[in-house]
């Protein structure tokens, strides 16, 4: 009898662990559906939003442009400190960020006081940014512009007389966007890499009055038809405009930058190595507000050697230290917004 309940107990334990074998993979299925949804369901949100934002955005841009052909320049300048100002004392986050990278370049070299009107100054000239870029997409013919003047013009000359282009090294330093513009005016060919990310229709547009302002924009993507689009331009002998001040999270090399390990992106070190194209710092700074000067750097050069891996990261420290003396002479009209420092996910490969 003893034995008869013994097997009817065990059999039943069996069917009890199959039961909740069986019932704990329903619950693990029943959660991964739900986790697959609601990603779904948080991705489609996500381009809800950056599609509804794409179009508000290109909205303002084509109504600012209008609004801008009737105001004087000096609107910005005006407009630039109001915004600069809300900013600075409402988003707590980015003025946070600035404060922090602001100590971690300068450290205790500046007081508390001088660094905070120093990051006022930042949001003030931060503002001003893309105020200028549509007054001149709207005023292409403006004194605004061609008032602008160059010096290190010299630098420009003597590189292309070289026959392999020229690679114009930029940051996101005073008014960078009106770099190409400016050098389309005095009849450089210019081509610049705009990244659309998640603003298709904004960057068309913008893409479209860069063109009518002599410049020749295109997105990064796809890589291969990037990467061929820059050679090409090389070899024709014209500007290719790469913007390298930014943390670069995949495939960036670690260089010193103020005195920290920075991963850097070394484009133009390879687009340069590769052609043959020298490297020229180029920078539009500010005058109280006011685009002043286009400054045009000696050529960044290294000695070659027969290990191309070195060189790249020997160039690539080399044009980052010429930003980085750029911005110390100008620290008020870098954003300083950038995770400049921050280290990249696992290990980056060049």
């Amino acid at each position: 009898m003893d034995s008869k309940v013994n097997h009817i107990l065990e059999n039943l334990g069996r069917e009890l662990l199959k039961f909740k074998q069986k019932s704990s993979i329903f619950d693990n299925i029943q959660s991964h559906l739900a986790g697959f949804y609601l990603s779904m369901l948080k991705s489609s949100l996500k381009k809800y939003r950056h599609r509804i934002g794409d179009t508000l955005a290109t909205g303002l841009l084509t109504f600012f442009i209008w609004m801008f052909r009737f105001l004087p320049p000096e609107i910005l300048t005006f407009t630039g400190k109001i915004l600069g100002t809300i900013s600075f004392y409402t988003i707590k986050k980015y003025r946070e960020r600035v404060f922090e990278n602001l100590s971690i370049a300068f450290g205790r070299k500046r007081e508390p006081k001088e660094l905070k009107r120093l990051a006022k100054d930042i949001f003030f000239n931060f503002s001003l940014t893309p105020l200028e870029t549509i007054y001149v997409a709207a005023n292409p013919s403006h004194p605004f512009l061609s008032g602008i003047k160059i010096e290190g013009k010299q630098y420009l000359e003597e590189a292309l007389s070289r026959g392999k282009g020229v690679i114009a090294l930029g940051s996101h330093l005073g008014s960078f966007t009106l770099l190409g513009t400016r050098l389309s005016l005095e009849g450089y060919p210019f081509n610049i890499i705009l990244n659309e990310d998640n603003f298709p229709r904004l960057t068309g547009r913008l893409m479209t009055y860069q063109r009518r302002l002599g410049q020749n924009p295109f997105p990064p993507k796809p890589i291969t038809t990037s990467i061929k689009k820059s050679l090409n331009c090389l070899r024709r002998n014209e500007i290719l405009y790469l913007i390298a001040d930014e943390q670069q999270r995949r495939g960036g090399l670690p260089v010193p930058f103020f005195g920290q390990i920075a991963y850097t992106p070394p484009g133009p070190a390879i687009f340069s190595l590769k052609t043959g194209a020298p490297i020229l710092p180029m920078f539009i700074v500010r005058e109280k507000g006011i685009p002043k000067t286009l400054l045009i750097r000696k050529p960044i050069e290294i000695e070659r050697s027969t290990d191309q891996k070195k060189d790249i990261e020997r160039l690539t420290a080399e044009f980052t230290r010429a930003i980085e003396n750029s911005i110390k002479e100008y620290p008020s009209q870098w954003p300083w917004l950038n995770r400049r420092w921050k280290l990249p996910p696992g290990n980056s490969e060049l």
